[in-house]
């Protein structure tokens, strides 16, 4: 996994020290000067961890550890609080909040390193984050799926977005361009669900080239037209020019289609759903 770090760092000087260490490391490195940037583009881009200075030009970094775990969508991400001098009293606030980590200048930008590599080897050895994605999975899915058994009459919906016919586009251009395939289709639908400024959108990746969103049920019928058209454009974009225009891909001597996505939605009039089981089953189809 092409593992994703956003600075939400106001000083550029300790912002550039992190930036110029995460990138050395192969890390995807993105960056706010301002809090109510870092939140837009956390919720835009879903990185796997979130550095925060805890004091920004327009929100203590607080504030923004607070908002981010109050949304559905960002809650799994690890944070972690920058101060710029080392108080007690303030670091034990940022835990309260929210905050996974706090550090304080002057600080050690391997240590940083560090800390931030562990925590998101601890998330994917304990199932809650998908190593291909970088989103939740597993145990952080089914956690999601339980709120919405305890809300039988809701207004929900929950789609399942499937990529069809993603093997032979591994067959031919490998595992880790497969990958990058998933992550794109990743950030589209993170893209997507960001445009609505809805807080309590959940996105996740079930594995198998499958994803789960839950959203509002009045939201999901546009939401599918939108990532239909989106996966269209985008997902040919994989392919070659020749296999765009010819609409196969050539395997042996046989022509293998290219990726498509279908999406399936369920709402509480599909039910009634008694448990997990019988929710991911009429998801199944």
């Amino acid at each position: 996994m092409e593992e994703h770090v956003l600075l939400i760092v106001s000083n550029g000087s300790s912002r550039n020290v992190l930036k110029e260490r995460f990138t050395r490391e192969g890390m995807r490195v993105d960056e706010a000067e301002t809090g109510g940037e870092g939140i837009t583009m956390t919720t835009r881009f879903l990185p796997q961890a979130v550095i925060i200075s805890t004091t920004l030009p327009d929100m203590n970094g607080d504030e923004v550890a607070q908002h981010l775990r109050s949304i559905t969508r960002t809650r799994h991400i690890y944070l972690m609080l920058l101060a710029d001098e080392n108080v007690h009293r303030e670091r034990l606030s940022s835990l309260e909040l929210g905050a996974d980590d706090f550090i304080a200048s002057p600080f050690d930008p391997d240590e940083v390193l560090l800390r931030v590599r562990n925590a998101l080897r601890r998330a994917n050895s304990s199932n809650r984050m998908d190593p291909i994605t970088g989103l939740p999975s597993g145990g952080l899915i089914q956690e999601q799926l339980r709120r919405l058994l305890k809300d039988p009459s809701g207004e929900w919906a929950l789609l399942r977005l499937h990529v069809t016919a993603l093997d032979p586009y591994r067959e031919v251009y490998g595992f880790e361009a497969a990958n990058t395939f998933l992550r794109n289709v990743s950030h589209m639908v993170a893209e997507a669900l960001s445009a609505d400024k809805v807080e309590d959108d959940f996105l996740g990746y079930i594995g198998n080239d499958d994803f789960i969103v839950i959203t509002h049920k009045n939201r999901a019928p546009s939401l599918k037209a939108e990532l239909m058209e989106e996966f269209e454009d985008k997902g040919k974009a994989h392919y070659s020019a020749e296999e765009r225009k010819q609409e196969y891909l050539a395997m042996e001597g046989e022509k293998a289609p290219l990726a498509s996505l279908h999406i399936r939605r369920i709402t509480p009039e599909d039910g009634p759903f008694y448990d997990i089981r019988s929710l991911s089953e009429a998801l199944a189809g």
